[in-house]
């Protein structure tokens, strides 16, 4: 029989992370369904977004024609704001998944693998949006989310199947 006094913690914090990262897919999601017929704040976004509205949404926001020019810098600046939003859940699950799966599989191949993905993509990621290349900075943002989410699927099946 199990209780709540045996049950162990790295089981918790497993399903805990996974909980986290399904919540920020669910607001990602939440996000993109409520936005979808309003058009951006004027100079709020970089300009390839514009391209994810209906042109009527644009050129409906142009009364005000404001032209906010988005520098390299600007979109620097703003890709290490969203890798350190992001980074921060990965690198949490891929240290529990070291200590937690790692140790009993006496094998870190996963870890290893989760985390190159998870690099690569990234950085890909950050390439794509400094040159402004849409549809490849949706597909490796989306390749490291799932990356992320791989990762605490992993750490969530490994810690259920320890015995309690």
């Amino acid at each position: 029989m199990v209780n709540v006094n045996t049950i162990q913690p790295g089981t918790v914090f497993a399903w805990f992370m996974f909980i986290m990262v399904i919540r920020r897919f669910v607001m990602l999601l939440v996000a993109g369904v409520s936005g979808r017929n309003r058009p951006f704040p004027t100079g709020s976004r970089v300009p390839e977004d514009s391209i994810l509205k209906r042109k009527a949404q644009m050129e409906s926001s142009t009364t005000e024609t404001v032209h906010v020019e988005f520098t390299k810098d600007a979109r620097v600046n703003k890709t290490i704001g969203n890798d350190s939003e992001n980074d921060t859940y990965f690198l949490i699950l891929l240290l529990a998944t070291a200590v937690f799966s790692d140790e009993d599989s006496r094998n870190s191949t996963r870890t290893i693998v989760y985390g190159l993905i998870y690099l690569v993509a990234r950085i890909f990621y950050a390439l794509a949006y400094i040159m402004a290349l849409q549809p490849w900075r949706t597909l490796t943002y989306a390749l490291g989310f799932a990356c992320t989410l791989a990762c605490s699927l992993d750490l969530v099946i490994t810690m259920s199947r320890r015995l309690n």
